[in-house]
């Protein structure tokens, strides 16, 4: 064998070893190949196909190395890319399109407005982890993070029993079971993210509650609410951005909450913070069974837990975010809902906010200043078939 023949077949020989894995998953095809020892295109056009999402999103067939979504994909959570067709020993991919073509939301603009962030490229982006697992938040680590309050009929008193985040200077995104705790509604929130026997947080009165539209008690479903507060908040108390994806960007997630530390236990004064790791729905579903969620783990829902057991979200946390960190911000991607036990082995169910928000822009961002009519909040307790990561044994302010 000649040295340049050789060199040729070391050359074949490497390129395969770099794509065979690729090549052996189960993607979806845009076409049934005929043949893999020449070239195959498409049904339709050569460089037109369209993604495997609801939306059917047109995508570009472009080389795997080329396509830096699918390339963070396989990377980073090992997803398969939808194969366009192969030439040679080349893999082109259906290409998602590039993040200047698409337009940028309301609540992404408000986002990059609040940080004076430009528009974020696809190439741009680094994945950054930045969490501790199981410690008390340090002081004003999460300024967006609200405590939500009941005033007591009999002393007068506070007491917090779930928890929100701040999303624009006057809304607190929420769990809907969380805006009709024992029949009624919130009255105040506490921003600052501080330990809630001190007097540092800012309270704000709420003026109205907006449950969503689809929730109704007896589910777990569609598990979240907004609260418009009756002043703006201070500017040193940033909201935190919302992620507007279906897909996570990170598997890696924090959860943030004044509930209890342990089944049954007594709530936390301090803001504690807990890394968790995002579960898939399908391997989420078997630990929740018809009479806890009917119709299953929806994809407007999401999962996340911890493997070893030790971390969790539990009673008192609900409302409250779960956040994910993508490049230079935060998002909260998941509202705590419910669960099983505490830190017990299922992983906890929380609303997926991506699939919320044409319903939040609407309100917090409406395209017209139009003043939204709230949904009449309705006097029924929870089911007690649910492990709503809510407390009626919230902490009173010390005041």
């Amino acid at each position: 064998m000649s040295s340049s023949n050789s060199i040729h077949t070391t050359r074949v020989y490497l390129h395969l070893l770099v794509w065979l894995p690729l090549l052996a998953v189960q993607a979806t095809p845009a076409l049934s190949p005929q043949s893999l020892r020449g070239i195959i295109f498409p049904k339709e056009t050569f460089d037109e196909c369209q993604l495997d999402d609801l939306a059917r999103t047109k995508g570009t067939c472009r080389r795997m190395e080329d396509c830096p979504s699918a390339l963070n994909g396989w990377l980073k959570r090992r997803e398969s890319p939808k194969t366009c067709y192969f030439v040679r020993f080349d893999h082109f991919v259906c290409c998602a399109p590039a993040a200047s073509a698409i337009v940028t939301r309301s609540s992404q603009q408000a986002c990059n407005d609040l940080n004076n962030v430009a528009e974020i490229k696809e190439s741009d982006k680094v994945f950054e982890v930045s969490v501790v697992g199981g410690m008390p938040a340090r002081p004003r680590e999460f300024p967006f993070m609200a405590a939500l309050g009941w005033r007591s009929n009999f002393d007068q008193r506070i007491y917090y029993r779930c928890g929100g985040a701040l999303i624009a200077n006057n809304f607190v995104l929420t769990a809907a079971h969380c805006a009709d705790l024992g029949g009624e509604p919130p009255n105040q929130v506490r921003l600052g993210g501080d330990n809630l026997t001190m007097a540092m947080g800012e309270d704000i009165p709420i003026r109205r509650v907006i449950i969503h539209p689809d929730y109704s008690a007896s589910t777990a479903y569609n598990d979240i609410a907004l609260l418009e507060l009756e002043t703006a908040a201070k500017p040193g108390l940033k909201p935190i951005c919302i992620w507007t994806q279906k897909e996570l960007a990170n598997t890696l997630v924090t959860a943030i909450g004044y509930g209890q530390t342990s089944f049954a236990g007594l709530s936390s004064a301090q803001l504690l913070k807990v890394p968790l790791l995002s579960v898939s729905n399908e391997e989420c579903q078997p630990h929740y069974q018809k009479a806890q969620l009917a119709e299953g783990v929806l994809g407007t829902q999401m999962c996340a837990g911890d493997i070893t057991g030790e971390r969790d979200t539990c009673q008192g946390d609900s409302g409250g975010p779960l956040l994910m960190r993508d490049g230079q911000l935060s998002y909260v991607v998941g509202i705590t809902s419910l669960g099983q036990g505490c830190a017990s082995g299922p992983p906890s169910v929380y609303t997926r906010v991506s699939s919320f928000v044409d319903w939040i822009e609407s309100i917090v961002w409406p395209a017209q200043q139009v003043t939204s009519a709230s949904k009449p909040i309705q006097r029924t307790s929870s089911s007690p078939e649910f492990d709503l990561r809510a407390t009626v044994s919230g902490l009173s302010e010390n005041s």
